[in-house]
């Protein structure tokens, strides 16, 4: 049997020991440490997606702002949107006629009131008007009436809403339309439409 002296392996052991202490402490620093850093890892990636989630979302909202503030702009520049403009209205009304030369045209415009409609609902701090215009025209064919709206619609970018349209015949209905003179009288209202917004 081997006889061993603990003497001279006490020094060796200690040193063995401590390493081994001192290497199982670095084990577990180094695990501790790389669980650190790879919640920091995901954190940041977390932090990165809903940043770039955010940008994307201010990317998009600049975009509809730029779209709606062109469409807001071109609303207000041809009088759909702010203070009703009656004389680009009666302007485009009579060049429409210059064109047709329709052989009687009248119209009174009656003062603006809610633009009330069913089912129709409005925001709030959006007013939506409208504005009636009373035409009376003797045309030569039904088809002149169509054609001063399409006209109308043509002329000016405002909206507006045919309301009524009433169509008298001048003569008997066996007699042949004269070309020269007034066969039809109608009388038709139509709404201009305006929207304020507060």
């Amino acid at each position: 049997m081997i006889k061993i002296d603990w003497f001279y392996l006490r020094r060796p052991l200690i040193v063995f020991a401590l390493t081994l202490i001192l290497s199982i402490a670095l084990v577990m620093a180094g695990q501790w440490y790389e669980k650190t850093q790879l919640e920091n890892y995901e954190q940041s990636v977390s932090t990165l997606r809903s940043t770039y989630r955010l940008y994307t979302g201010i990317v998009e909202d600049i975009g509809l702002l730029e779209q709606y503030k062109n469409l807001y702009s071109s609303y207000r520049s041809t009088g759909l949107v702010g203070d009703e403009r009656r004389l680009s209205w009666i302007e485009s009304l009579e060049s429409t006629n210059e064109v047709l030369r329709l052989p009687t045209l009248t119209y009174n415009l009656l003062p603006q009131e809610d633009f009330r409609r069913p089912g129709f609902k409005v925001k709030s701090g959006v007013a939506v008007k409208g504005s009636v215009m009373e035409l009376s025209l003797g045309i030569l064919h039904e088809e002149d009436i169509f054609a001063l709206f399409e006209g109308l619609r043509l002329s000016i970018k405002n909206l507006f809403t045919v309301e009524s349209c009433i169509l008298t015949r001048n003569s008997a209905i066996d007699t042949s339309l004269n070309t020269k003179r007034t066969n039809f009288d109608s009388k038709c209202n139509i709404r201009w439409v305006t929207i304020n917004v507060k």
